[in-house]
């Protein structure tokens, strides 16, 4: 599979982008962070996979934010015997066009075109090894995992050269239906099925169904021991029924005694209880007597006070009023004076806004002129910036070339013949096309680098001619020098160093731009010229003539806010005091209405209760009400003497005992028959029992599930040989397998240490497992696992490990390397190394490396770089 061209439009922040691909060797692809070089990967894996209508994350997550369109990509591809044309279009308007451009041609859109690509990528590409075949920034150092790779294998297999028929090779046919044969009785992992999984399942059943059987045989012979044993228990339950029920006859008998004992006392304290309340409401009367005649005599005390104190109630009333009439002529006063202050602060409130216009105004007066010279500043420097044709990317590639050209010359110095003459006396020298004058005495040295004739006129003539290697240095050096002068063409410019002022006067001037710009900016801030313009005009217009600044007006303000503070306080306080001398007087007038009511009730009280004294003394006088509370005192002593006989006999009697029996032998009584008949249900229904068992033929059942616990475990005794034997078989031939693909891990094993001792050294070793991951390193005699190796050191073990896949596996199953953004882990020294694997490689592949950092690959000769912009 060869990638030949790759087309983004509208792919994430990649407006377009069109790239064409060598169609072997090693291209580098730089641009700087974020400029889009891993999406290419991404959008070439959505265009091989994906439909034009998913709506996946990773489909969504490309989608331009930018503008309202649909993400594009197209490439082209070649793989096997087809080469063809893919395009799609994501999101809005979705689309999939094909154009089959070999074998032959053809043009397919859909779905269609979709699924024909699937099918060509099935039938000629090793997905496993094409995904295998990337260093991705998030995994660099993870191993490389190239165990399900067809092609490998195969290219392995053919540099094993396993032909000796071990059962490695065994014939497919023969592990297919060993695998199959293995798979009737096992699952992939190991778990029985089919036939053996039922046969197991039928001797566990058989198993179960003789517990179960057995266990309600069981059941009827316990049923049987039960029923003999609840007769039994019925019998003497029966019994302590009959011999309660006479214990709780004597119980009740004592019982109704003691309740008869109860009543006579309960009679005796009722009659007792009635006389003393006969007593107490004659007591109660006499005491009543006495206090209404002292309440007479104190209600006509009070009424004398009360008659002072509202008359004294009246005159301050009076006076309270008169005070309120002055404070609320006061109050009215001082209000009308802040009134006027208020007034007085309001002008001086509009003359100083008036100023702090006219001051606003001046501001942005000197605001305009100062934007007004920075903008000029500003169209002055973007015209020489227009002029200017450097740019970083051109600059950089200037550098590039000039580094280029002092390796190359360099390299040629070093390669090519170095010619030294001296002169014995006074001559004259034809260097090629160059005439050389030699003083006695003087040297003269040069470098030759092609075929150069040396010339004494008249004497002699020599020809220098320099190694092969000095040919192609200088040649190198020619087209670097070339390179290095079409960029130094394209800057305008002469020289590197003209290049270079020109590159720096530029970035002065951007500089100068940006500074020149913030000024703008601080000085519009969050307006345009044009709003501060209208603004300025705005204050200016129907500004009033007014004498003085800002700061007399801030203080004459200040004075007026002084002098109407005053006042307002003043008119607080005097609409307090009037408020006060009110309350003061509403005060003084509910006081006297309170003590006039007052006097009328108590007036009225007294009257009540000589009336009530009276209408009494007439139905009973003090005397009599004394003669019959002795009388009803006499009663409540002969009752009492009653009650206490009574109940010195109840307690005589222990009621509490009685009752106590009373209740424990019915309790027990209660208990002894819902035993009883708890075990006359529980044995009628083990009868029942009985007779159902007698009825299902248990024991026959048994005997069955014997019979077939037998026959399940002959056949499981017979399914279980034929399954141990496929498995034993299995384990056999997989065990041989294994042996065999130790024995071609070897040529990859090969591959990488040839490859890494370019980079580690001459004793570079590595340990590789069967399932061709990389184990550990061996470097100075010392072993050490991959997983604690470096980050630098696992990424370059990755890279050569995909290099070395790509030199062994056959031409037509070869897929590109693609490395984004490696190396970033590897020092100077080992960058040039990893160059010289680079250019090992060589072959008929593709090696695409995407990088923001160019000059970690500069060592790779035959590298083709491709620069990206915005």
């Amino acid at each position: 599979m060869k990638l030949h061209r790759l087309v983004l439009t509208n792919f994430r922040g990649v407006a377009h982008r069109d790239i064409e691909f060598p169609d072997s060797g090693v291209v580098v692809i730089s641009g700087a962070n974020e400029i889009g070089k891993s999406s290419m990967i991404e959008a070439l894996d959505l265009l091989l996979t994906v439909k034009d209508r998913s709506t996946k994350k990773e489909v969504k997550s490309v989608k331009p934010t930018h503008a309202d369109v649909g993400a594009e990509v197209l490439a082209e591809i070649s793989t096997g015997p087809y080469r063809f044309v893919y395009r799609k279009r994501f999101h809005k308007r979705a689309e999939t066009e094909l154009t089959l451009l070999a074998p032959t041609r053809a043009q397919l859109t859909g779905d269609e075109a979709h699924d024909r690509v699937l099918a060509i990528l099935s039938e000629t590409v090793d997905t496993a090894l094409w995904e295998a075949q990337r260093v991705l920034q998030s995994s660099a150092t993870a191993p490389v995992d190239l165990s399900g790779c067809d092609a490998l294998s195969r290219a392995l297999d053919v540099a094993a050269g396993s032909s000796d028929g071990a059962a490695g090779d065994a014939d497919p046919l023969l592990v297919d239906r060993i695998e199959a044969e293995y798979l009737t009785y096992f699952t992939a992992t190991g778990r029985p099925t089919g036939a053996w999984a039922a046969a197991t399942a039928r001797l566990r059943a058989a198993y179960d169904e003789v517990a179960r059987s057995a266990a309600a045989v069981a059941d009827v012979e316990q049923a049987v021991l039960r029923h003999a044993a609840l007769t039994t228990q019925l019998a003497a339950a029966t019994e302590r029924v009959e011999a309660t029920e006479e214990r709780v006859s004597a119980a009740r008998q004592a019982a109704a005694a003691v309740a008869e004992l109860t009543r006579e006392r309960d009679t005796a304290r009722v009659l007792a209880d009635a006389a003393t309340a006969t007593h107490t409401a004659s007591s109660a009367a006499v005491n009543e007597r006495r206090r209404l005649r002292a309440a007479i005599d104190e209600r006509s005390r009070s009424a004398a006070e009360l008659i002072a104190v509202a008359a004294e109630s009246a005159q301050t009333h009076a006076a309270a009023q008169q005070a309120a009439e002055a404070a609320e002529a006061a109050a009215e006063q001082a209000r009308a004076v802040a009134d006027a202050a208020a007034v007085a602060v309001d002008a001086a409130r509009t003359d100083l806004a008036h100023l702090v216009a006219r001051d606003e105004a001046d501001r942005i007066t000197s605001q305009l002129v100062k934007l007004d010279v920075a903008r000029a500043e500003l169209a002055e420097i973007d015209r020489e910036l227009f002029g200017n044709t450097m740019s970083d990317a051109l600059m950089a590639e200037i550098e590039v070339a000039a580094r280029a050209v002092q390796r190359a010359a360099d390299q040629a110095e070093l390669a090519s013949a170095r010619v030294e003459l001296v002169a014995l006396a006074d001559t004259r020298v034809q260097v090629g096309e160059r005439t050389v004058e030699l003083r006695a005495g003087q040297d003269w040295t040069a470098v030759l680098g092609t075929p150069t004739d040396i010339e004494l006129p008249g004497v002699l003539r020599a020809r220098v001619v320099p190694g092969a290697d000095a040919a192609e240095t200088h040649a190198a050096l020619t087209a670097a020098g070339e390179v290095l002068a079409d960029a130094v063409r394209r800057a305008g410019v002469q020289s590197v160093e003209e290049a270079r002022a020109k590159d720096a006067r530029r970035r002065d001037l951007q500089s100068a731009q940006h500074r020149l710009q913030a000024t703008v900016a601080a000085l519009t801030g969050d307006e345009t010229v044009d709003q501060l313009r209208a603004r300025h005009a705005e204050l200016i217009a129907g500004q009033p003539d007014i004498a003085g600044n800002t700061e007399t007006a801030r203080a004459a303000l200040m004075t007026a806010r002084a002098a109407h503070r005053v006042a307002t306080e003043r008119a607080d306080a005097q609409r307090a005091s009037a408020a006060a001398a009110v309350t003061a007087c509403h005060e003084a007038a509910v006081t006297a209405g309170v003590l006039r009511e007052k006097l009328g009730t108590a007036q009225a009280e007294l009257q009540a209760a000589t009336e009530r004294l009276a209408t009494e003394r007439r139905a009973a006088t003090d005397d009599q009400l004394a003669l019959a509370a002795e009388a009803d005192a006499e009663k409540v002593a002969r009752s009492g003497a009653e009650v206490i006989r009574l109940d010195a006999e109840l307690a005589a009697a222990q009621p509490e005992t009685v009752a106590a029996e009373l209740d424990a032998a019915t309790r027990v009584l209660r208990e002894a028959v819902r035993e009883r008949e708890a075990t006359a249900t529980a044995l009628t229904e083990l009868t029942a029992t009985l007779k159902l068992y007698g009825t299902q033929g248990r024991k026959g059942t048994l005997d069955a599930a014997h019979t077939e616990r037998e026959h399940a475990h002959g056949e499981y005794l017979r399914i279980e040989r034929r399954a141990r034997a496929a498995q034993t078989l299995r384990t056999v031939l997989l065990r041989h397998r294994e042996s065999a693909r130790r024995r071609y891990v070897e040529p990859f094993r090969g591959e990488i240490e040839r490859l890494g001792r370019i980079v580690f050294g001459a004793d570079f070793e590595v340990d590789i497992g069967t399932d061709l991951t990389i184990r550990s390193r061996t470097l100075d005699g010392r072993t050490v696992g991959y997983e604690s190796l470096s980050g630098g050191a696992k990424e370059q073990i990755g890279i050569v490990a995909r290099l070395a896949c790509a030199s062994l596996v056959a031409k037509e199953d070869t897929v590109p390397v693609v490395i984004d953004d490696a190396l970033g882990f590897t020092d100077p020294d080992r960058l040039t190394r990893m160059s010289a694997v680079f250019d090992s490689v060589g072959g008929d592949g593709q090696v695409i490396v995407l990088t923001c950092s160019p000059d970690r690959y500069a060592g790779i000769a035959d590298a083709r770089l491709i620069e990206l912009t915005a």
